[in-house]
C-alpha cells in the first residue's frame, strides 16, 4: 500500500491530494504511520468481530461485499447496506481495536464503495481521512471528509454515504449509550435524547488536530498490548476525554450544558476574530473557522460576541456579508 499524489489515478478527481500549507501534512503523516505499522493479527477473512479492550488488534480483509457488510454490522452495531462503487470490483482491508465500549478502526477501500442506512442506530463517529475521501448525506446537506478535513457525526442522521477509490481513513466510533453515560456523569442530569451532531472539522488545527492526536496516540498505544490493553481505567478516561472534547466544541442540542464552562475571551481576541471575519468574508466561512483561527473554543467565541457585539457570531457574519462593512 502507498499513498500520496502518485496514486492520483486511483482517487476521484474531485478529492485531489495537493498538500496544504497549514500543517495538514503532519497530521496525515501521523495517521499514515499509524495505519502502515499496525500488525495484522487474527482472522484474515470472514470472521466478524467486536474487539474488546485488552484484545490485540484484529484484522479483516475481503473482496466480498456481502461478507464485509455482515462484518461492519456486527462491529458497529447498526444496520448498513453496502454497494460497490465500481461494477464487479470491491475490496476492503480493516484493522480494529477495542476501547472501553468503543472501536478504533483503520480502513482501506481501494475500489471505494457506497452505503445506505437501514434502521437508524445512534453512534458518535469521528472520521479522519488520509487518502481518498468520504461523503455523507445528512438531511439536505452533504458532508465531506478529505485529507486534512474530517467528520464528526451521529451516524443515525446519515442516510447514505460514498467512499472514493483509494479511500484510507481512521474511524473512532462510540456507542450512544456510552456517550449518554459520559454526559450524565459530567453534568449530573439525564441525557436520553440522541445528539444531533453532524459537522466537518479541520484536522490540522484546533479541536480537529486534538482529535487526530488522540486517535493516533490510541492506535500507537494499542500496538503494545501491555499499555492501554491492560489499563481499562486509563482507556475509559481517554474515551471520555475524546467524548467531552467533541461535546464542548461541536454544536448540538445539549451545548447549553457546557456553556458555564466557557470563559469569555479577552477583548483583543474578539478584535482578532473581527479582523479574521473581515479578511475572509468573501469566501466560505463558519464560526468554527473563526474560533480555530483565534485559538479559543466555540463557546468562548459565542460568549465574547454576546458581550462585546451584542449578537452571536453567526449573526455578525450574516450582517457583514450584507453590509460589506463592520
Amino acid at each position: 500500500m502507498s499513498a500520496g499524489c502518485d496514486e492520483a489515478d486511483q482517487i476521484d478527481d474531485a478529492i485531489g491530494c495537493a498538500p496544504a500549507a497549514d500543517g495538514t501534512l503532519a497530521v496525515e503523516a501521523a495517521l499514515w504511520r499509524l495505519f502502515l505499522t499496525v500488525p495484522p493479527t487474527g482472522p484474515d477473512v470472514g470472521e466478524p468481530f467486536a474487539p474488546r479492550n485488552g484484545e490485540p488488534p484484529r484484522h479483516f480483509a475481503s473482496t466480498d461485499i456481502d461478507e464485509t457488510q455482515a462484518f461492519l454490522i456486527g462491529l458497529l452495531r447498526r444496520d448498513l447496506v453496502l454497494e460497490p462503487l465500481l461494477q464487479r470490483r470491491f475490496s476492503a482491508d480493516l484493522v480494529g481495536y477495542g476501547l472501553a465500549s468503543a472501536n478504533l478502526v483503520q480502513a482501506s477501500y481501494p475500489d471505494g464503495m457506497r452505503l445506505r442506512r437501514g434502521d437508524a442506530h445512534d453512534n458518535l463517529t469521528v472520521r479522519l481521512v488520509t487518502s481518498g475521501g468520504t461523503l455523507y448525506s445528512v438531511a439536505n446537506e452533504t458532508l465531506a471528509a478529505v485529507p486534512g478535513r474530517g467528520l464528526i457525526l451521529n451516524t443515525a442522521l446519515a442516510e447514505s454515504g460514498e467512499y472514493a477509490q483509494g479511500s484510507v481513513h481512521a474511524t473512532f466510533t462510540i456507542h450512544a449509550e456510552e456517550v449518554a453515560r459520559t454526559l450524565e456523569a459530567a453534568f449530573q442530569r439525564p441525557a436520553s435524547a440522541p445528539l444531533d451532531i453532524a459537522a466537518s472539522i479541520d484536522a490540522s488545527r484546533g479541536v480537529g488536530a486534538a482529535l487526530a492526536g488522540i486517535m493516533a496516540a490510541l492506535g500507537a498505544a494499542f500496538q503494545d498490548e501491555t499499555t492501554l490493553g491492560q489499563a481499562p481505567y486509563a482507556a475509559r478516561m481517554l474515551r471520555d476525554a475524546l467524548i467531552m472534547l467533541i461535546l464542548e466544541h461541536v454544536p448540538h442540542r445539549k451545548s447549553s450544558w457546557c456553556e458555564s464552562r466557557a470563559s469569555a475571551p479577552a477583548p483583543w481576541q474578539i478584535r482578532q476574530a473581527l479582523a479574521y471575519i473581515d479578511s475572509h468574508i468573501s469566501g466560505p466561512l463558519t464560526i468554527r473557522d473563526v474560533a480555530e483561527a483565534v485559538g479559543i473554543s466555540l463557546r468562548s467565541l459565542q460568549e465574547g460576541f454576546r458581550r462585546h457585539k451584542g449578537m452571536p457570531p453567526h449573526e455578525y457574519i450574516k450582517l457583514a456579508r450584507l453590509n460589506g462593512v463592520r
